[in-house]
């Protein structure tokens, strides 16, 4: 029983190291910044203020421009001394305390990618192309950076870029990983890879990994939580919580193969008592967790069950009647498996 407790507690504890460790990993997206203030791109459009009224030079510079406060207080100079206006709709809303804008740090992308606006717009790639569902945008909020995929699909689709990583970024290539692979990322990777490329472009394992790599790796290195203790008890406590896991590098019959050729710890002198009613202390319900038969085929009691009386025929219902007198357990095996 104390070794259980140390394992669980060995087991927990990993949880909670790689849990913790997470906040390590970075994603390739731009670090901590100021809040999040909602900009209403719809609102302006709707308006007639095109994508150039705001984003000066976009289609000339590699970088397109922000806003300057001065040209948003062409028209909000007035609009904004509206009392009963929202604040939120206030060009004041967007300043900090130094009265430097702060409408563009959660979609900055990194400083490492090279981009450039006046390439695409010679080669007339609309705004929306790139910048999909702008025009209809109520709140611009992290996380609306412009997607690795998209940028992918588009040069596969075009020929406009070499997909490579080159064409894009400045100190990741295949033979450098990305950052986030040099912090504890052999306990931090599982974490991402289950996430997927929806939550970071970075988690996308597929970007450089052929689709086997996984299971091969898996195959080589035992995982972190398969100590010394592992045998003996948490690792049946892992399967019934994730047992697809176990198939990564488990054959489906490991499990009962590997019981059928060692005993439970539990199983010790005394086990087998006569009210044989230990199989339902662990194996409850029997018929869902399985027969008694994975382990026991070679009992010798099974070999003498009594044969079925003559007016008795397979189709009948035996726990109809004797469903409250049976002297073993009953593990939702069929009777006629032994009762012949």
């Amino acid at each position: 029983m104390t070794r259980l407790y140390i394992g669980f507690a060995l087991m927990l504890l990993s949880l909670v190291v790689v849990a913790a460790s997470c906040r390590f990993a970075s994603t390739l997206l731009p670090s901590a910044g100021p809040a999040p203030r909602p900009f209403n791109h719809a609102a302006h459009l709707e308006r007639g203020i095109d994508c150039m009224t705001c984003h000066e030079g976009a289609e000339r510079d590699a970088k397109a421009g922000m806003p300057a406060v001065d040209t948003c207080m062409i028209c909000h100079e007035e609009l904004d001394q509206d009392p009963k206006k929202p604040p939120e709709q206030k060009v004041a809303w967007f300043l900090d305390e130094t009265g430097r804008p702060q409408w563009s740090w959660f979609t900055r992308q990194s400083e490492e990618i090279r981009f450039s606006h006046q390439a695409h717009a010679a080669a007339k790639v609309a705004c929306l192309v790139c910048h999909e569902g702008i025009d209809k945008n109520t709140g611009l909020v992290p996380g609306m950076l412009q997607r690795m995929d998209s940028c992918v699909a588009c040069h596969a689709a075009t020929a406009r870029g070499k997909n490579e990583c080159s064409t894009c970024h400045t100190v990741i290539d295949r033979d450098r990983p990305p950052p986030n692979h040099l912090r504890m990322w052999d306990k931090l990777h599982g974490r991402c890879a289950r996430e997927g490329s929806i939550r970071a472009t970075a988690n996308d394992c597929a970007m450089c990994h052929q689709p086997d790599a996984c299971t091969l790796c898996h195959q080589t290195r035992m995982p972190a939580d398969h100590h010394g203790a592992w045998r003996h008890h948490p690792h049946g406590f892992a399967a019934r919580l994730d047992r697809a896991r176990c198939g990564t590098c488990h054959a489906s019959d490991y499990c009962v193969r590997c019981h059928h050729e060692t005993a439970p710890r539990s199983h010790t002198a005394g086990w087998n008592a006569p009210a044989s009613r230990h199989c339902f202390s662990c194996h409850l319900p029997l018929q869902t967790s399985g027969s008694c038969f994975v382990c026991h085929k070679t009992t010798p009691g099974h070999d003498l069950a009594p044969l079925m009386p003559g007016w008795h025929n397979p189709g009948m219902n035996c726990r109809s009647c004797h469903g409250t007198s049976l002297k073993h357990p009953d593990n939702g095996d069929r009777c006629t498996a032994c009762h012949r």
